[in-house]
């Protein structure tokens, strides 16, 4: 008889908060947090949170900054440029109503 095993680990509450704070990074391009930010973002206590940014850094998902910031490693990759536009502007005739149907 064949015995079912699951190739998945089962899941950690290390893990679990890996991933939530993986998702809430990748839902929110651009997000920078400090370590206490973080904490009160996902409710964490100090070294829960420390032992889980820690090991999103370790594994390159984020980079921590010289000013003490988080932040996903991609986002580092790409600089935000501003988009030129060509805008054109056309005159508006601002004659009063009253004057337009007086002609």
């Amino acid at each position: 008889m064949l015995q079912p095993t699951s190739a998945i680990p089962p899941l950690t509450p290390q893990t679990m908060n890996v991933e939530r704070i993986r998702g809430e990074f990748r839902e929110m391009p651009g997000l920078v947090l400090t370590a206490a930010q973080a904490c009160r973002l996902w409710n964490l206590d100090v070294p829960t949170c420390h032992a889980t940014l820690a090991q999103l850094v370790e594994t390159g998902f984020l980079c921590l900054k010289d000013d003490g910031t988080y932040r996903r490693a991609s986002d580092m990759a790409v600089s935000p440029r501003m988009a030129k536009v060509d805008i054109q502007f056309i005159g508006v005739d601002h004659t009063p109503r009253a004057a337009i149907d007086a002609r």
